[in-house]
């Protein structure tokens, strides 16, 4: 099964001119908030793209968590494409030897 992310998540100009909202969440510390799409788009470029990113988390001071995206579409929905998710999930199993 292939999930299809929508059209306007692609890049942050894409995102802002469809009115779409992305929230970022913490695997960790388990704190969200919307993203302030504009304020991104004017420190890293209209063609940034959130799919598929993440990065350690910047939600909670000293948490060793990582913030990854989320899309609104009816409800929150990862920003990542299926391959992703079954890369990751391989990597985990290999590390805990499952």
């Amino acid at each position: 099964m292939v999930a299809m992310l929508p059209a306007w998540t692609a890049t942050l100009d894409t995102a802002i001119a469809a009115g779409g909202q992305i929230r970022v969440w913490c695997s960790s510390c388990r704190q969200n908030r919307d993203v302030d799409l504009v304020a991104l788009r004017d420190r890293v470029g209209g063609f940034y793209s959130l799919r598929n990113r993440r990065c350690r988390c910047r939600l909670t001071p000293g948490c060793p968590g990582w913030n990854e995206f989320d899309y609104l579409n009816g409800v929150f929905r990862p920003l990542r494409e299926i391959e992703v998710v079954e890369w990751r999930l391989h990597r985990f199993r290999s590390a805990v030897g499952g």
